[in-house]
């Protein structure tokens, strides 16, 4: 498991399981997978939301907490 210092004390770094994007249009809530979904239909940047769902693994994992 990687590690990182702060404040003088030796840290895990924690990945993200998994990562999930998802393309929503702000106003009529079209969702896509990918940006090439919404681009072919002719919609604009401004008009899109990006939202970003980020899994983590279980804390458990790290033995003890405060």
């Amino acid at each position: 498991m990687k590690t990182t210092m702060i404040d003088g004390q030796e840290v895990p770094v924690l990945e993200a399981s998994e990562v999930i994007t998802t393309y929503r249009h702000k106003t009529n809530g079209e969702v896509f997978k990918d940006r090439k979904g919404w681009e072919s239909k002719g919609y604009k940047a401004e008009d899109m939301a990006q939202d970003v769902r980020v899994i983590m693994p279980d804390l458990a994992l790290l033995g003890k907490t405060k």
